[in-house]
């Protein structure tokens, strides 16, 4: 465990990673000791206001699926979207989502178009402390999506990388942009957007 006295916070990244050194995909998803093992160590909030998620923990999942994987695991999403969205707000989730491309051979370059003939996911969760992503694994097989999500990242040609419960180091809110964002193709911005009163 390392301690940052600067900030008087406890870390416990590290021993997250001997955690999960070692550990299956299928353990991995289905909320074995992973996090639970961390649940009495907090992430404490930094003295400082942080400006946007700030010391929240994120898990972010990128997963790389062959072309014919491609409807179930949109299937997938959308079950754990619904799944999410019924049950996760009283245990902390901050914000959630998905993004989905093609994969391009050359990603270093904007403007390349040769494709690879995979479907990128980038899955990005997060969560106000650890407890809640104790509770989101604890609870997942009960999501209807796992068993499905196991086949399609196991399969073959299927690449997925996890940061597991990482703490966020920087962020931005929408209020903190100097320019106008439009969200959905609507033409307001994004304070009226979320100005609900």
């Amino acid at each position: 465990m390392e301690t940052n006295n600067k900030n008087n916070k406890t870390v416990t990244r590290r021993n997250m990673v001997k955690a999960t050194a070692g550990i299956g995909l299928a353990s991995t998803f289905l909320g074995s000791n992973i996090i639970a093992q961390t649940t009495d160590q907090q992430i404490a909030p930094a003295n400082k206001t942080p400006e946007g998620y700030e010391s929240n923990i994120a898990v972010c999942t990128v997963m790389i699926v062959r072309a014919i994987h491609e409807k179930a695991a949109d299937s997938v999403w959308d079950k754990h979207k619904k799944w999410l969205k019924a049950t996760h707000g009283p245990w902390g989730m901050v914000t959630y989502t998905v993004a989905k491309s093609e994969e391009v051979k050359n990603p270093l370059n904007p403007a390349s178009t040769e494709k690879t003939g995979r479907i990128i996911y980038v899955i990005h969760e997060v969560y106000r402390h650890l407890d809640g992503l104790t509770k989101h694994y604890s609870e997942s097989p009960n999501g209807g999506y796992v068993e499905d999500f196991l086949k399609i990242a196991t399969a073959e040609g299927t690449t997925v990388t996890v940061l597991q419960g990482a703490e966020i180091t920087h962020s931005l809110l929408p209020k903190d942009c100097d320019f106008p964002v439009s969200i959905s193709g609507s033409d307001a911005g994004v304070e009226k957007f979320f100005d609900k009163d």
